[in-house]
């Protein structure tokens, strides 16, 4: 009997399964996106695609990456290496863009946003690599040949510099005056080519491929102004300035020049940004507040206030912009002095002229230091006695070379009715009557008549008569003689 129970049990506990198996295949027969549905609620799949066969395939890896448009992820991370460049986060900032150039590598706006991102991180080399992609991939983009130029000029290979100053001109660009007035030092004039102040603004909006910007839309999200070069403006608010310290002495002013570190400082600011800015090839300093490049070479430190203040104000930066420029090294105005002094070599003005009493009393003389030569380029060398007050007072101007010699032995000659005539040791100042007591005096009491020659122009003796008993009286003034002045008492 008891088994007989067990069999029953048996047997009705499996015709239960077999009928709930049924049910809910008969379930999913009825309702078949009900799976598909779980599937996607719990994040098994993130399908792109409209169609039923993607919707199938959702599960499968390679189906899921293959969906995800290549283009779409390399705007995604250029966006993002354009906001962080903004921020000032220049390593995140490359980061991205080299993220959107492997999935996009020939897109040449890509590289001239890496290239700009890089000089503002003063990566100048790379800088110069990613411009030179930009204007290979899309030769007729004027602000990316600009750019590879200034960088160019910046890292010194002249050649290529000039050569997209030459594309510039041929593109018709009015960048090619910016560039232009960067090379101009070193080149000279260029013919055919203004001169005219000019400022230019190079954008980051991507451009289409008709070579124009992309819908206002894009536009705003990948805009990001920078301006090429901050030129001066004749209407700008530092022109009275700069016209009253063109009107100073050039030992009162200095105009700074490459190798200068300024020393930048906005009063009203909280924030703690390094203010020490040296001035590269060019007379160039990369301010990125007020928009990257700026050009200060051969302006006085208040000329620069106020061009980044006006700067400032244009970029509505901070209208109430209060700035601060000194010079924390000096490095441009250099000058060489050798010879008998006890520390001799290279000195810095921190003026564009000083007197040269100034560099003597740095430097200091030597005992037997009498005579200083001043070599200048482009004009003959300038011979002063140490002894003349009037010579320390000649002005020293950059580049100048200094050399500090003995005084050589010099002499006047005096015969006639003299008492002691003959060669005498000469002395800067000397006078007509010294020299005549120096040699004993005239022979006779009444001797007035004293002849001066005096070597002149071609070579010939120019001789001029003086009277003692007038210089004796004060009627006449007692002359000074020079060396190799020939004297002779004759009555």
């Amino acid at each position: 009997m008891k088994n007989v129970i067990s069999v029953a049990l048996f047997a009705f506990f499996s015709l239960n399964a077999i009928g709930s198996l049924f049910a809910q295949r008969g379930s999913n027969q009825q309702n078949p996106k009900t799976a598909a549905d779980e599937r996607k609620n719990s994040g098994a799949t993130a399908s792109l695609s409209t169609n039923s066969a993607a919707e199938t395939d959702a599960n499968s890896p390679s189906k899921r990456d293959s969906t995800i448009a290549p283009v779409d992820e390399a705007q995604k991370h250029y966006d993002s290496g354009v906001a962080l460049s903004e921020a000032g986060k220049f390593e995140e900032a490359i980061g991205a863009f080299k993220q959107s150039l492997k999935l996009k590598p020939d897109d040449p706006q890509t590289n001239f946003s890496l290239g700009m991102t890089y000089s503002k991180s003063k990566s100048y080399q790379e800088a110069f690599e990613s411009f030179k992609r930009a204007v290979r991939l899309k030769p007729d983009w004027a602000e990316a040949h600009f750019r590879l130029g200034m960088t160019s000029y910046v890292l010194g290979k002249r050649t290529q510099s000039l050569s997209e100053y030459k594309k510039l001109l041929e593109l018709k660009s009015p960048l090619a005056k910016v560039l232009y007035r960067i090379i101009q030092e070193e080149d000279g004039p260029a013919a055919g080519t203004e001169t005219a102040n000019t400022t230019e603004t190079i954008s980051l909006v991507r451009p289409t491929e008709g070579g124009t910007s992309a819908s206002p839309g894009s536009a705003e999200k990948d805009q990001n102004s920078a301006t090429a070069v901050i030129e001066p403006s004749p209407n700008s608010e530092g022109a009275d300035r700069q016209t009253v310290s063109e009107q100073q002495p050039l030992t009162e002013i200095y105009k700074v020049g490459a190798g200068d570190v300024l020393d930048i400082r906005f009063l009203n600011s909280a924030t703690s940004r390094s203010t020490l800015f040296t001035v590269i090839g060019g007379g160039l300093i990369d301010l990125p507040v007020a928009g990257g490049l700026m050009v200060v070479g051969g302006l006085t430190t208040n000329q620069i206030q106020d061009r980044i203040a006006v700067e400032l104000k244009r970029r509505a930066v901070d209208e109430g912009a209060r700035v601060s420029v000194g010079v924390r090294q000096y490095a441009s105005h250099s000058i060489v002095i050798r010879g008998l002094v006890v520390n001799p070599g290279t000195r810095f003005l921190r003026r564009e002229a000083v007197p040269l009493y100034v560099v003597l009393s740095e430097s200091q003389l030597n005992n037997d230091a009498g005579r200083v030569m001043i070599m200048r380029a482009g004009t003959p060398g300038q011979s002063l006695d140490l002894n003349d007050p009037l010579a320390l007072n000649t002005t020293v101007l950059p580049g100048d070379v200094i050399t500090v010699t003995n005084r050589p032995q010099e002499f006047y000659y005096i015969a006639g009715r003299i008492n002691y005539p003959g060669q005498k040791v000469f002395q800067t100042g000397i006078t007509l009557m010294q020299a005549i007591l120096a040699a004993g005096g005239t022979a006779r009491e009444n001797d007035t008549i004293v002849e001066v020659s005096r070597e002149g122009s071609g070579g010939r003796l120019i001789t001029t008569k003086f009277n003692l008993k007038q210089i004796k009286s004060g009627e006449a003034e007692d002359p000074k003689l020079q060396a190799g002045d020939r004297i002779q008492v004759v009555r």
